[in-house]
């Protein structure tokens, strides 16, 4: 089941958290990651979602990133089988959607709600024009993306 989720303020807090969850404050040491962000990521949005909702469905088109602020997802792949298998969890500070904003190319998961949860979206070009600027980040991004993938094709989790 798809929702639309509720839009939620966001708090210095919010991003200084977001910020050491990126690994951001590493990079950012000439200003505060909290200035640094806002100035770079005027669209980002912090979502309300309840438990039990697809955030992103498999073979759909979609580039935005995510990362987890609060709650608890699942993922969920079928890869041209019948029935969809659980492949993954994510929690707390992880991330996703970086499979389909790298390759420019449709989920290759469907990633559900498991409680109520809270997750920053990052518009893809913005979160493109971020990578650009912060090496370290990108480097780290696209490292998890390759873990993910190999785990995909070898038919393990996550």
């Amino acid at each position: 089941m798809t929702k639309t989720p509720e839009s939620q303020n966001i708090r210095p807090k919010d991003l200084d958290w977001l910020a050491q969850s990126l690994k951001l404050a590493e990079a950012l040491s000439e200003a505060p990651a909290l200035e640094t962000l806002l100035k770079s990521l005027p669209t980002i949005a912090l979502e309300a979602w309840p438990a039990y909702h697809d955030v992103l469905q498999e073979g759909e088109r979609g580039e935005d990133f995510f990362v987890v602020y609060k709650g608890e997802l699942s993922v969920w792949r079928t890869a041209g089988k019948t029935a969809a298998r659980e492949v993954g969890r994510l929690g707390c500070g992880d991330f996703f959607g970086e499979i389909g904003f790298l390759l420019k190319s449709a989920r290759s998961a469907t990633v559900r709600t498991e409680s109520a949860c809270r997750l920053f979206r990052f518009p893809a070009k913005e979160f493109s024009d971020l990578l650009k600027r912060h090496q370290a980040l990108d480097g780290w991004i696209k490292q998890v993306a390759y873990t993910r993938i190999q785990k995909m094709f070898r038919g393990s989790g996550r």
